[in-house]
């Protein structure tokens, strides 16, 4: 068993401020643009996304990573959270 590695799970957290909050960070941005000359971009919001590795497969690790985006990562009340998991090191200890 101590040979055999435990699977890991490569989680993106997307974290963005809920439709009907306001960006000033996005307005700020699509302002530069506009001076810049890039006039064709329009409702621009800002946005992060943290990746990280965790140990378990994306069955195991899913209700782990929600828990640290809605608790750490994100303010549930002005953010929304998107979750994106795979595996990592697929078919390492099958042989293949």
């Amino acid at each position: 068993m101590s040979a055999e590695r435990k699977p890991r799970t490569r989680a993106r957290v997307t974290v963005r401020l809920k439709p009907a909050i306001l960006d000033p960070q996005g307005r700020a941005v699509q302002a530069t643009l506009t001076r810049l000359g890039h006039d064709g971009v329009d409702e621009l919001r800002v946005g992060k996304v943290v990746e990280f590795t965790i140990i378990g497969a994306p069955e195991e690790a899913e209700q782990e990573v929600r828990r640290i985006a809605e608790e750490v990562l994100a303010n549930p009340v002005m953010e929304d959270v998107e979750i994106a998991l795979e595996p990592l090191d697929a078919g390492a200890s099958d042989g293949a």
